[in-house]
């Protein structure tokens, strides 16, 4: 159809005379700052994630111990979250059993003497 919208791929330029002098030089130094920007915002994802999953874990063991779930039970919780985050991945029955902790984690900031 004639109104319809097409995408191409942006082709850099090149051998173009109407860039200014050092354009493609400001280009190369700018590269590295956005690429530096990915990785710090993919390692906050990643450290979002695993305390979502930590948290995930804490509260369905906290729950079963109080509740006295059984492992079934382990199985909904894993498919109501795929249901509800369908674009996000971990949420797997085993993962979700992962994710519970087996044995109590250590206290990061407990006291060993007193101050």
């Amino acid at each position: 159809m004639d109104n319809e919208l097409t995408t191409e791929a942006a082709v850099p330029a090149q051998g173009r005379t109407e860039l200014p002098a050092g354009f493609h030089e400001m280009v190369d130094d700018l590269k590295p700052i956005v690429r530096g920007a990915h990785v710090r915002a993919q390692l906050k994802v990643n450290t979002e994630m695993l305390q979502t999953y930590w948290e995930t874990g804490r509260t369905i063991l906290k729950r079963q111990g109080e509740e006295k779930w059984g492992t079934k039970v382990v199985g909904r919780i894993a498919t109501e979250l795929r249901t509800e985050f369908p674009n996000q991945r971990g949420f797997s029955h085993s993962n979700v059993e992962y994710m519970r902790p087996r044995r109590p984690a250590p206290a990061p900031y407990a006291r060993t003497h007193d101050d």
